[in-house]
């Protein structure tokens, strides 16, 4: 695994969309029983949190500190820095295990070992990401969209396929189940977006080569168009999975 988001822990926290509870409410309820979650790639907890509110206890792991340092205090979290294929956890003990935009970070072969250790007979696995949002302003759109192609597009690690295709071209060696759409929709002002791009891996990477901001451009040019808040979309894949058949 490589880590591409301690150095923008911060922005990443503040500025990622939310997850829609409907999902985890979802997610719970496929599972035989609630006891033990794990998220892994947690990073800042957006999806540990949510999962605290169904199960009895959540280890939210991750190989960055920043990030699980941002992680807001709960009494039912409990945060492990380390890698995904070494959660510490007992064998047979974990009900549902989430991995929410991150499976394409991992080493899939350890991954699943300790993925198959750790789970109940009867328990869930669930690995989502999202892609490229779509934005309710034609022109607003189309300038974020060639930022993100264009902009900072040579910049995005080669595991970004992944996402782009969603997930289709990783594997999954679990008992597949089918499942709702889901999707995650924001009403955002002009500053919210921005700091939504600058904590992209792909930004930090392009700073770090060229010297500078790339993002000031994009908001100079968003802004001659931008009206109070656009509401802005990402459609979820979701790969859900059984240890065994029911």
């Amino acid at each position: 695994m490589s880590d591409h988001f301690s150095k923008v822990a911060t922005h990443y926290f503040a500025s990622r969309p939310h997850y829609p509870e409907a999902l985890f409410e979802w997610l719970a309820s496929q599972c035989p029983e609630r006891q033990q979650a794990w998220d892994c790639g947690a990073g800042s907890g957006q999806a540990s949190t949510a999962l605290a509110l169904h199960f009895d206890s959540v280890l939210a792991s991750d190989i960055s500190q920043a990030q699980l340092d941002l992680l807001p205090d709960n009494p039912k979290i409990i945060t492990l820095c380390t890698t995904a294929a070494d959660s510490q956890l007992p064998a047979n003990s974990v009900d549902l295990i989430c991995i929410a935009q991150a499976l394409h970070w991992f080493d899939l072969d350890a991954f699943y070992l300790e993925a198959k250790r750790v789970l109940k007979k009867k328990g869930r696995i669930a690995a989502w990401c999202y892609g490229t949002p779509v934005i309710d302003h034609p022109q607003i759109n189309h300038l974020f969209q060639t930022f993100y192609q264009s902009g900072v597009g040579a910049y995005w690690p080669p595991e970004r396929k992944h996402v782009e295709n969603g997930y289709a071209d990783l594997p999954f060696p679990f008992t597949r189940r089918a499942n709702p759409s889901f999707e995650l929709k924001e009403k955002w002002q002009l500053e919210q977006l921005i700091a939504y791009v600058q904590s992209w891996s792909a930004t930090a990477c392009f700073i770090e080569e060229k010297g500078f901001n790339p993002v000031e451009a994009l908001k100079d040019a968003l802004a001659e168009h931008w009206q109070t808040e656009h509401t802005i979309s990402w459609p979820i894949t979701l790969l859900m999975g059984a240890n065994a058949p029911l």
